[in-house]
Order: structure tokens, then C-alpha cells, then sequence
């Protein structure tokens, strides 16, 4: 691993996305969300990320001057076009919309069609979190890989799901995980290091159990029926509500199926006085901290607990990157990784 100064990273991430077409506007949301994710200790959700991003954006399945546009629009509601920009672009606005709305009425819903993935779906939930307001945010993107219960085949998506409860004084309480047994990103890890996958978390392409990272086509649902069933209740809210094809019915691999994601926000000042929220929340984690730990454990935890130790952690070391990704970001990029390099004008022609 090279640890590289976040402020490189997005000097870095700035010049690669504005070579490859992306208003400045644009780049700066891309990148910043990007640099989210890796101080979340998300790495395949971070700058590397961004590899996977420039082959969409070379396929043409991401418009890099792609304008978000509002389709439909009430108090509480909105409706939004992707535009098949890139996910971080759609989705930042998505959360936006929910957070104004739930300011005005209470509580704010967003969805959005043909777009792109977002990434991390807890760095958006963190966008109403940062505001004083509870977010909540899903997607679905890509072919069904996830088997329903009770089959060997692919039926819904590898949905994640992630809430974000501010807590004054304190780090919010962030939950982020997805509906399969395990994460695709985790499996390419695997396979990429040569180890095994536990059992009982994937098949291969017969349908047969496997713990071989390589061979893995489809997971499990986490839970059982209950992933099965949260899972499918994703693809409602994502593809459902905003017009478009829920994972099943999806044919072109990757990126060139487009992708929805829900976006809300709710405001709690509209239900409750702010200050006896915040006592009954911080009252409510203090006790459960304060639980006897299992043999194994030095303490009870909540989500989130560890979240600003390890942002400040990274921000101090840096973002740990793999020599190869480092290389390859390096190698993208107008000028490298010598920061504040100039990047010659792209040639952005209109699509």
C-alpha cells in the first residue's frame, strides 16, 4: 500500500475527471465523495474507484456532461433524471432535494432513474446526518446477483442500504450494509489475493455452492429470506418508483444497464423538540455502550463509533492505496501525481 495526502488524492482525482470531460462543478462532487468513502475505510467506493469509472466513462455509459434534471416535483416529493451522468453527481443532488424537502415539510423523498452507481450509499446518508436530519438511502444497480431464497439462481440485486442518525456532540450512528451474504467487492478481494470465500456466500455459474472467489457468479441472500425480502423491497423503491427496470429484467452487464437509487431525508425538529431527541438518542447509546461485553470483546459497540478515529487516522497517514491502483491513477492523468500539474484543455465534444 502507498498512503498518499488527501489533498493530493483530490488535486489528483480534479485533473483526471476534468481531462475526461466533467464540468469542474462536477469533478469537485465526484472527487469529494470518493474521498468519503476512503475515510470511511471504504476503499473499493474510493479513489480507486475511480479506474472503474473512467471504463464506464470510455464505454460511453456515463455522460460526462450529463445534466440531472427534475421530472416531477411536489412539497415533499421529487422525481429525478439522471441523465446517465456520473452516479455521484445524480445522487449528491438526489440527497440535496430530500434534505430541502424535509426541511420545508418534515420529511423529503428523492428518487432517481437513469443514472449511474453511487458508490458508498452511507456517504450520501451522511449528507442529511451533517445537516441535523436522518437519512436514509438505496440503490439498485446492475444485473440481478443475488439468489432468491429458495433457488440457485439470480434474482434480485446486491442492494445496500444505509441510515445515518445524527447525534450532537458526537460521530452519527451510521448503518451500511447490503443484501447479499457478502459484498462483490469483498469477492474480488478474495480472488484477487488467492483466498477462499467462507461457505455458505456464493455459487458458481451451475448453481452450486463454492468458496472459490473466481468462480462465484451469484451470493446467497444475507439472512436468508429476510436479505431475499429486503432486497427485493429495494428494487421497489429504486427501480419501482423511478421508472426503470428492476434487476431481473436487466440484460447489458455493468454499466450499461442504467441504475436508480431513494433518497430521504426526515427532519426531526418536525416531530420533536431537537434538544429531547438528541437527550433520548445519546441517552439511549450511553446505556447500550455501557452493556457487559461477551467474552471476545473489550465493548459494546454502535455503528459509527469508530468512523471519526479512523477519518482522522487517514486523514493524518493518508489514503491507502494499492501500488498498482497508484500506478494506474498516476499513469490516467494528465501531469501524474505531481500535484497541481496542468491539464490540457480535453476535447469535449457534445455526445
Amino acid at each position: 500500500m502507498i498512503h498518499v495526502p488527501v489533498d493530493d488524492v483530490r488535486d489528483l482525482l480534479l485533473r483526471l475527471l476534468v481531462s475526461k470531460c466533467l464540468f469542474k462543478f462536477d469533478a469537485e462532487t465526484v472527487a469529494q465523495r470518493l474521498i468519503d468513502a476512503d475515510l470511511r475505510g471504504l476503499p473499493e467506493y474510493g479513489a480507486a474507484s475511480a479506474l472503474t469509472l473512467l471504463e464506464a466513462l470510455a464505454a460511453g455509459d456515463i455522460d460526462p456532461r450529463g445534466r440531472v434534471l427534475t421530472v416531477h416535483e411536489t412539497a415533499a416529493v421529487a422525481v429525478l433524471d439522471g441523465s446517465r451522468a456520473a452516479g455521484a453527481v445524480a445522487a449528491t443532488k438526489g440527497m440535496e432535494s430530500a434534505i430541502a424537502k424535509a426541511n420545508g415539510v418534515g420529511v423529503g423523498t428523492a428518487v432517481v432513474g437513469n443514472s449511474q452507481s453511487l458508490g458508498a450509499a452511507s456517504v450520501f446518508a451522511l449528507l442529511a446526518a451533517r445537516e441535523g436530519l436522518i437519512g436514509f438511502v438505496t440503490s439498485s444497480s446492475g444485473q440481478a446477483s443475488v439468489a432468491a431464497y429458495g433457488s440457485n439462481r439470480p434474482a434480485v440485486g446486491n442492494h445496500p442500504l444505509a441510515w445515518a442518525i445524527p447525534v450532537p456532540g458526537r460521530p452519527p450512528f451510521v448503518l451500511d450494509f447490503s443484501t447479499g451474504a457478502t459484498s462483490w467487492s469483498d469477492v474480488r478481494a478474495a480472488a484477487v489475493d488467492g483466498r477462499p470465500l467462507d461457505a455458505g456466500l456464493a455459487l458458481d455459474a451451475e448453481g452450486r455452492p463454492t468458496t472459490d472467489a473466481v468462480a462465484a457468479t451469484t451470493l446467497l441472500p444475507m439472512a436468508g429470506p429476510r436479505g431475499f425480502g429486503l432486497a427485493f423491497v429495494c428494487s421497489v423503491l429504486c427501480g419501482g418508483l423511478a421508472g426503470g427496470r428492476l434487476p431481473i429484467r436487466r440484460k447489458r452487464p455493468g454499466a450499461a444497464e442504467d441504475s436508480q437509487h431513494f433518497f430521504q431525508a426526515i427532519q426531526p425538529a418536525e416531530f420533536i423538540d431537537p434538544a429531547d431527541f438528541a437527550k433520548r438518542v445519546t441517552a439511549e447509546m450511553d446505556d447500550i455502550r455501557g452493556l457487559p461485553p461477551l467474552p471476545g470483546f473489550d465493548r459494546v459497540r454502535l455503528a459509527g463509533d469508530e468512523d471519526a478515529a479512523r477519518a482522522d487516522r487517514i486523514r493524518s497517514e493518508g489514503i491507502p492505496l494499492r501500488d498498482s491502483v497508484h500506478a494506474a491513477l498516476g499513469q490516467a492523468t494528465p501531469g501524474g501525481w505531481t500535484r497541481g500539474a496542468p491539464t490540457p484543455p480535453p476535447r469535449c465534444d457534445a455526445p
